[in-house]
């Protein structure tokens, strides 16, 4: 018994420091392994060389997440030809419900966004990953299919290797939101 204590003392002082870090305190990762609105599997890698844009909600959300939608599409639209270098990502926390054909169909009514889901494993490990907090509400009524979920809600901005650079409050104005992303699309100057 005492042998086995001094082994998981040893494992225990020698974990990495990560494992014991709080997750509030570890950094946002981005990264992300789901299926596209399109039935493709993809991941935070499927998007390299292009700054994301990134957000969390659900397709019955009835107030946030079309807010945040909007906004990015205005955003997207006042980027003009720089859009083509970002890619705007909407990841549902509700796999249950927002299925790829659903979130296809949502999405058409904002254009060059596009949704993600997947296992209900795979898109709480996404949210994880970027600090995003949700949890699935009891139906009010007898229909177990009408339920809310609470989300966090942010404008998550990513580099084109997937790293953090900025986040931003659900109820930034569109300009703000394209003013920062143009700022990491400009190329950055080599000091001399």
């Amino acid at each position: 018994m005492r042998r086995l204590l001094l082994i998981l003392l040893i494992c225990l002082t020698t974990a990495p420091a990560a494992l014991a870090q709080p997750v509030e305190d570890r950094p946002i990762s981005g990264r992300f392994l789901l299926t596209d609105m399109n039935g493709r599997a993809v991941s935070d890698e499927s998007y390299r060389g292009k700054i994301r844009v990134v957000t969390f909600g659900y397709t019955f959300c009835p107030d946030i997440c079309p807010t945040i939608l909007n906004t990015l599409s205005v955003a997207l639209e006042q980027l003009g030809a720089d859009r083509a270098k970002v890619a705007t990502l909407f990841i549902s926390v509700d796999p249950e419900r927002d299925t790829p054909a659903h979130l296809k169909e949502y999405l058409n009514a904002f254009p060059e966004i596009t949704g993600l889901s997947g296992t209900p494993e795979q898109v709480a490990a996404a949210a994880r990953n970027f600090k995003v907090r949700y949890e699935r509400q009891q139906p009010d009524g007898s229909d177990p299919s009408v339920y809310a979920v609470d989300h966090s809600a942010s404008i998550y901005i990513m580099d084109r290797e997937g790293n953090f650079l900025a986040r931003m409050p659900h109820l930034s104005a569109p300009d703000r939101v394209a003013e920062r992303v143009r700022s990491y699309l400009a190329p950055s100057r080599v000091e001399r």
